[in-house]
């Protein structure tokens, strides 16, 4: 997405940035990319193999995949939100059965066909995912840093495999919110 425009109610919007936070009329979003490249990530789960993979996702992530991407996209999550706060896990993002859906979803393919084409690379998978625990508390502080703490975080991630290399893109976002 460019820091400059961001996809709004009616088409780009001039927006913000702030931190990191990017700010338009519908919202603040959180965006993280993350780019490593695929012998990294099998070598490392060969290395850890099982304990990897749990240390890694849940059992419910284990059933929907996405595999050895995990890594990189809940890297690309853990960017968005601003590092890993004190309390991180990485049980902190899981993936859903179901796709992105609403503003979310539109925000994400915008950014997504940005990043596609930057890279060369398409971002060919997707899913939604929770954001929950010291991930979700430090993403609600830099949504909102006047102080609203309520709302729940979503996030929902994209990415793609190619040329040795994994590419994905996450937003982070209050639901409702954009």
């Amino acid at each position: 997405m460019n820091a400059a425009v961001a996809l709004g109610a009616n088409g780009a919007v001039p927006v913000g940035v702030d931190g990191g936070v990017v700010l338009g009329v519908d919202g603040a979003v959180l965006v993280g990319v993350d780019i490593v490249e695929v012998d990294r990530i099998v070598r490392a789960g060969r290395r850890g193999g099982g304990v990897f993979d749990r240390r890694l996702t849940t059992a419910a992530e284990r059933d929907l995949g996405p595999g050895p991407a995990a890594f990189s996209v809940k890297e690309s999550l853990i960017k968005a939100v601003g590092g890993r706060p004190p309390g991180f896990a990485w049980h902190d993002f899981e993936a859903e059965s179901r796709p992105p859906a609403g503003r979310g979803a539109s925000l994400l393919e915008e950014a997504a066909g940005e990043l596609a084409a930057s890279t060369g690379l398409p971002l060919t998978e997707g899913a939604a995912y929770t954001v929950r625990g010291a991930s979700g508390r430090a993403a609600l502080r830099r949504l909102r840093p006047e102080g609203g703490a309520d709302g729940t975080v979503a996030g929902a991630a994209r990415w793609g495999i190619g040329d040795g290399l994994f590419v994905s893109l996450a937003i982070v976002y209050v639901e409702g919110s954009v």
